[in-house]
């Protein structure tokens, strides 16, 4: 598989969008955990302002967005986690790059992240039990429940990062090509799974429970 270079950076309205026309029907009910198989202008209208809460990233390639990761705090050190890859991305690394992001982010150390899966999303719950996740009890049908505590130590999180340091140069495991840091000091390179109802009560989330620089 050939290498490409991703850019993470903070979301924005247009890449959204973008990203959401890019997904198909299945993929948007998967990330809202949908009984139907909403249209991306639908989704648009309904959840626009949730794909952009909390701390949303997107990862580009060529200046298009592929995928993004929410973050949004709940609670005191607990936030929720959800990922949306556009449908031509799918396994090419573009959720574990999205994650990592946010994971290798001493920012977050201490804090609890949860997702929630439907059950039958067997990539979503692989994605996530690879980044440390773990099934919790859950009380709704039909959905599966993970935890994982970020490491409070700068030591434990690069013992989970795979195939080299943050922001090194070179291709890692997953087939994605990363850029050294130093190369656009303003973004960061490298290379879920939830709910609607969840990100409805936490869009409006006050910014001082997001993690400080």
């Amino acid at each position: 598989m050939t290498a490409v270079i991703v850019t993470v950076e903070p979301a924005t309205a247009g890449a959204v969008e973008g990203l959401v026309r890019a997904c198909s029907p299945e993929s948007l009910a998967w990330r809202f955990t949908l009984p139907v198989r909403p249209a991306p202008d639908w989704v648009l209208v309904r959840y626009r302002a949730f794909l952009l809460a909390g701390a949303a990233l997107v990862a580009k390639v060529d200046d298009a967005a592929v995928g993004l990761v929410n973050l949004v705090p709940e609670g005191e050190r607990r936030a929720e986690l959800a990922v949306l890859v556009a449908d031509a991305w799918h396994r090419r690394g573009i959720a574990s790059a999205l994650v990592r992001s946010l994971t290798e982010d001493v920012r977050w150390a201490g804090w609890t992240l949860h997702a929630t899966v439907q059950v039958g999303n067997a990539p979503a719950e692989g994605l996530l039990r690879a980044h440390g996740f773990r099934p919790v009890a859950t009380f709704e049908r039909g959905e599966k429940e993970f935890e994982r505590v970020v490491p409070t130590s700068m030591t434990s999180v690069m013992k989970e990062v795979v195939g080299g340091g943050v922001g090194e140069a070179g291709a890692g495991p997953d087939g994605v090509q990363r850029r050294a840091a130093a190369a656009d000091a303003g973004r960061r390179r490298y290379r879920p799974a939830g709910r609607g109802d969840p990100r409805e009560r936490t869009a409006g989330v006050a910014a001082a429970l997001l993690p400080r620089g």
